[in-house]
């Protein structure tokens, strides 16, 4: 698991705050589950609970799941009377079923193997209610491969109520399983003089997926694709799809 998840879950806490506009996250997504009626949600990799914090204000019956315990510390501390699972998304074990399971942040980039997506996909069908649909975002190989040969190196700087931080980024391309890389950071605090000093650094392996290959995977899951829709971020653009369970 990635450090930004464990080791510095705080550093994520504080940063992605400002990266990520939540607000806006929580627009988007909200308008997918109302037109699907959705009112109970999984959220997977649910992350230090930003946006389950702005799901429950809106009157959801939430769940969040996450492999990183750092991460769900943050995440309970938001939402004291939150219900959250440590779990891994491939392996999802859960007595209830949700109307929708939502997952944001391009999470599904650290499924490497097809068998890790086919194996998230499968076990997310089954926490489901039939018509229950799953929405997710990804990062869309056919443009952001070309982006990072082009662009292999990208610096984070924000400001947060604990000072502030920067991220240099550097991306090495590693297509021998499919469209991966590696993505190795490293994290700098402000030591108040306008210096930075370092407060240290990971390394990552992540993947990007076509829009043919992601159909295909849901579609061998026994989810139907409803939609994939194009969508801006912050670093680049994504895709986000719908996919029902039918």
């Amino acid at each position: 698991m990635s450090k930004l998840y464990t080791e510095y879950a705080e550093v994520y806490h504080l940063m992605y705050q400002s990266l990520i506009d939540y607000d806006e996250e929580f627009v988007y997504y909200q308008k997918i589950l109302a037109d699907f009626n959705s009112k109970s949600l999984l959220e997977v990799a649910c992350g230090t609970g930003q946006l389950g914090r702005r799901l429950v204000e809106a009157g959801y019956t939430y769940q969040g799941l996450d492999m990183s315990a750092d991460m769900l510390q943050f995440a309970q501390e938001i939402l004291p009377e939150g219900q959250f699972h440590q779990q891994d998304m491939r392996y999802i074990q859960l007595p209830d079923t949700f109307d929708a399971v939502l997952s944001t942040a391009r999470s599904v980039s650290y499924l490497l193997q097809n068998t890790d997506a086919l194996s998230t996909f499968q076990h997310i069908k089954k926490v489901l209610k039939p018509g229950g649909i799953l929405t997710f975002d990804f990062i869309d190989a056919n443009t952001y491969i070309p982006h990072i040969l082009a662009n292999p190196t990208a610096i984070h700087e924000v400001n947060t109520p604990k000072g502030k931080f920067k991220r240099e980024n550097h991306y090495q391309y590693n297509f021998t399983d499919s469209w991966c890389f590696t993505w190795s950071a490293e994290y700098f605090k402000e030591n108040g003089n306008g210096l930075y000093h370092s407060i240290g650094t990971d390394e990552t392996e992540l993947r990007a997926f076509t829009e043919d290959e992601m159909c295909l995977m849901l579609e061998l899951s026994g989810l139907k694709v409803q939609a994939v829709l194009e969508r801006p971020s912050y670093a680049y653009n994504t895709k986000v799809a719908i996919a029902q369970n039918v």
